[in-house]
This record gives structure tokens, sequence and C-alpha cells, in this order.
């Protein structure tokens, strides 16, 4: 799994095998996220100080995103 980012004690990783749109997971030990790079958050217990952070991340990294999305083998975006 293609971790990219990290900060405290949670992470943002893309998965391979994955579904569009372009996405990341965000994993806390409270619980785990998905991010849209539309902005959409799918969020399963994840702090919201924590979203809003790796939200700010993932706004400001999108070309790195993609370039480890299409590195995992996932079908390009809709």
């Amino acid at each position: 799994m293609g971790k990219i980012h990290s900060q405290e004690n949670w992470l943002i990783r893309v998965q391979g095998n994955e579904h569009p749109p372009v996405h990341v997971h965000v994993l806390h030990p409270d619980g785990r996220a998905v991010l849209y790079l539309d902005g959409t958050v799918i969020n399963n217990h994840v702090p919201a100080s924590v979203i809003s952070d790796a939200g700010a991340w993932v706004a400001t990294h999108e070309a790195v995103i993609r370039a480890e999305w299409d590195r995992m083998g996932n079908p390009p975006s809709r």
C-alpha cells in the first residue's frame, strides 16, 4: 500500500485495486476515512481535526496523490 504522508498518529495512503474517482484513505487509531480529490469525505470515527489536516494536505498535494494512484495500478478517473 502506498503510504504518502504521516503525521502524529495518523497516515494517508493510496491503496491498489481501487475504483475511481481518485481518493486516499486516512488511517487513525480511532477509525478510518476516505477523502476524494473533489473534497468529499466518508468518515468513520476519525477526529474532525485530523480530517481537517488531512484535507488540507490532500488539497495541496494532488499531483503526489495522482502519481501514487497511477503507480498502484488503479484505473484513471472518470
